[in-house]
């Protein structure tokens, strides 16, 4: 739901993975732009706090958390740019 609210404030998706590293390495390079960002996580693992981890046997972990990465739609040519590494070669 709040993927919606952030296209009615403007805001479109740069950045979708389940790599947290890359996730963490992309907001870096936006906000030393000054690229202004709103994240969010979905967590898509079947284990709870009710169920524990029994549930989630045969589950790969690393698909478990999806991250995404928003910016300003005007932001949006600048940052893909900016996550390329190509802002400084134009």
């Amino acid at each position: 739901m709040m993927s919606v609210w952030l296209t009615i404030l403007g805001y479109v998706e740069a950045v979708c993975t389940f790599d947290a590293v890359q996730y963490g390495a992309a907001i870096q390079l936006l906000q030393k732009e000054g690229i202004s960002c709103r994240t969010r996580t979905v967590n898509f693992s079947s284990a709870s706090r009710r169920t524990g981890t029994l549930y989630s046997i045969g589950e790969r972990v690393d698909r478990n958390i999806e991250y995404q990465i928003f910016v300003k739609k005007a932001d949006l040519p600048k940052a893909q740019l900016v996550l390329q590494g190509r802002l400084h070669d134009l």
